[in-house]
């Protein structure tokens, strides 16, 4: 039997730890700013357990664990200065798109959910119809991701596989002091065992017509998953905006395989670019 995750709401802060938490958002991203909610953020957590029960964002509720996860640390406190390019560009997009139809997004690598909550949070403000694919193939991160889709009555569809350029079988390593770091073993046959698909039939399996944003960020497979994808994929299936990790050199193979596909890059931001196609 599934053991139930305690409910939300059990591991609050005390009031005073919560107060200081809260003390950050009023900050940016200037260097005091950042300076400031490092301070804040590590004073509202001193000497207490792992997880965290929080709101962020107007009613986003989240069960973070800060100290094994660099995006659960980002949004524990200061979320409003943590990938704020890529939010906004995830934002645009659906106020922007068709009111008609229904805005699909694909969160590749969802690790425990951010984008996809966030999105979902703004399309509810917005009263906009969307389709969000949460892809992660961790069982930590999976767990973590499907708790935070239930505190938030979401309908973010939960799938659990690797993505790369074939179909079968892959093995996860890494993640243990940062759990963003999971990522598929190069070789051999040692680590957690998951199943492997790629991108066309991944959308082919969820009956996935058209992608209006993608967020992709899968440890090293990337290149692979993207390059097999523009090869089997028809163009009406290629995402529209696409936000990736890329690093921070002035061009990528990834970069340049998108760039040769059509899409423009509008925004470096840290590691991640953001692309929209032409």
């Amino acid at each position: 039997m599934k053991k139930t995750a305690p409910e939300f709401g059990t591991f609050a802060l005390p009031l005073k730890r919560e107060a200081l938490r809260v003390r950050a958002d009023k900050y940016g991203g200037s260097r005091f700013g950042r300076w400031m909610i490092s301070w804040l953020r590590k004073r509202a957590f001193k000497g207490l357990p792992d997880p965290f029960d929080i709101e962020i964002n107007h009613g986003l509720r989240l069960r973070v664990w800060p100290r094994t996860n660099r995006c659960e640390k980002r949004v524990f406190a200061g979320y409003q200065i943590w990938d704020t390019q890529e939010h906004k560009a995830l934002a645009d997009a659906l106020s922007q798109s068709d009111t008609r139809g229904t805005f699909v997004f694909l969160d590749v690598g969802a690790n425990v959910g951010l984008y996809s909550l966030f999105l979902e949070h703004e399309a509810r403000k917005m009263s906009r119809d969307v389709r969000i694919l949460a892809i992660e193939p961790d069982f930590t991160n999976r767990q973590r991701l499907e708790f935070n889709v239930t505190a938030n009555e979401s309908d973010i569809e939960i799938i659990n596989t690797a993505i790369s350029d074939r179909i079968g079988e892959a093995f996860l390593q890494g993640g243990t002091t940062n759990r963003g770091e999971v990522r598929m073993e190069a070789d051999g046959e040692t680590g957690q065992a998951v199943p492997l698909t790629t991108l066309n039939a991944l959308c082919a399996a969820q009956n996935v017509k058209r992608i209006d944003a993608m967020k992709l960020d899968i440890e090293g497979q990337d290149l692979r998953a993207l390059t097999a994808f523009f090869a089997t994929a028809e163009p009406k299936l290629w995402p529209n905006l696409l936000i990736l990790e890329t690093g921070r050199e002035a061009t990528t193979p990834l970069l340049e395989l998108c760039t040769t596909h059509g899409y423009d890059i509008t925004a470096r931001s840290g590691i991640n670019s953001i692309l929209k196609r032409k």
